[in-house]
């Protein structure tokens, strides 16, 4: 009987996971993909997701609507700028934003929206249906997916399989769609595409074209490239899961390094969901990852206190 994941490796050594092996109604296959997924959370906190489970007609229609919304007029926009840190929710303009925060502005656009039941409310820009529906049905398969996640995740630390289920109920995780426009003139010293971070939620599933310049930041201090791979999405751990697993796991720094050459003249997309508990859900470490030999080393924290926190500390100008 087969029990090992299918699981490979990128040239630069991040971990390929095929999710199928999650779905499989064999156990011993189902805890063998979560012990890989795990492994990959604690040597790299990235890892590339095949059979991730977001329709094609769902990423499809993310991208035609995403590509959309950024070729439109300066003015249109501005119409959802985003009003606060808090809000989350809206357009952030290509001088809104340093995820390095001792560095000058990102070289970057973004939209963020959640789902349209819960607040904080989303900022629809008027007269575009299509885009509404395009980023709510990502929005919706990108979550789904990132719950299954989590009870792989839950699987691999030897807690009920639904243990994270009630975190997220009222999440306000949010969909990031990035445009990265052809660089106009030379960069500021130490100005990036996206300045190195770490991102702030639970996991983080995110979609890239192939215009390259992800790198993700290994242990040992080299940058590591993270290009597209057909059919894969990228997953990566943030600060709130590296809290709840006492530093197991990793909330790896990562960056969009600008392109040279011809390449400079290229725009760059992306979309990430990022996952996050429900604000007012308490996070502490998990019983398994502690004991005498390992105290907890983060005192418990409100899931919306931390992301607010690293939000507003990163926004240019927000209040």
């Amino acid at each position: 009987m087969i029990t090992e994941p299918a699981v490979s490796r990128t040239e630069s050594g991040i971990p390929i996971v095929d999710f199928a092996g999650f779905e499989s109604p064999d156990p011993a296959v189902r805890a063998a993909t979560a012990a890989a997924i795990r492994r990959a959370f604690e040597e790299v906190g990235f890892l590339y997701l095949r059979n991730h489970g977001v329709p094609r007609p769902a990423l499809d229609a993310m991208w035609a609507q995403s590509r959309w919304f950024f070729g439109q007029p300066q003015d249109y926009k501005e119409t959802v700028r985003w009003p606060s840190a808090a809000s989350n929710r809206g357009y952030i303009p290509p001088t809104g934003q340093s995820l390095q925060e001792d560095q000058p502005h990102d070289l970057k656009e973004a939209y963020h929206a959640g789902y349209d039941d819960r607040e904080p409310a989303n900022l629809w820009p008027d007269g575009a249906p299509a885009f509404r529906e395009g980023v709510l049905a990502f929005h919706a398969a990108a979550a789904q997916a990132c719950g299954r996640i989590m009870r792989a995740v839950a699987v691999g630390y030897g807690l009920p399989e639904d243990y994270f289920v009630s975190f997220f109920e009222r999440t306000r995780g949010a969909t990031r769609l990035l445009h990265y426009p052809p660089l106009a003139g030379e960069p500021l010293p130490g100005q990036l595409r996206a300045g190195a971070h770490t991102d702030f939620g639970a996991v983080s599933l995110l979609f890239q074209d192939d215009a390259g310049g992800l790198e993700i930041q290994h242990p040992d201090g080299r940058w590591l490239p993270a290009p597209a791979l057909p059919d894969a999405a990228i997953v990566n751990t943030g600060d709130l899961m590296q809290r709840w697993t006492n530093d197991l796991v990793r909330s790896s720094p990562h960056r969009v390094v600008n392109p040279i050459g011809d390449a400079a003249q290229r725009a760059r997309y992306s979309s990430v969901l990022f996952f996050s508990p429900s604000p007012d859900k308490v996070i502490e470490c998990l019983e398994p990852c502690q004991g005498p030999e390992r105290p907890a080393r983060y005192p418990p924290i409100t899931a919306g206190a931390h992301v607010l926190a690293r939000t507003k500390a990163t926004h240019k100008a927000d209040e």
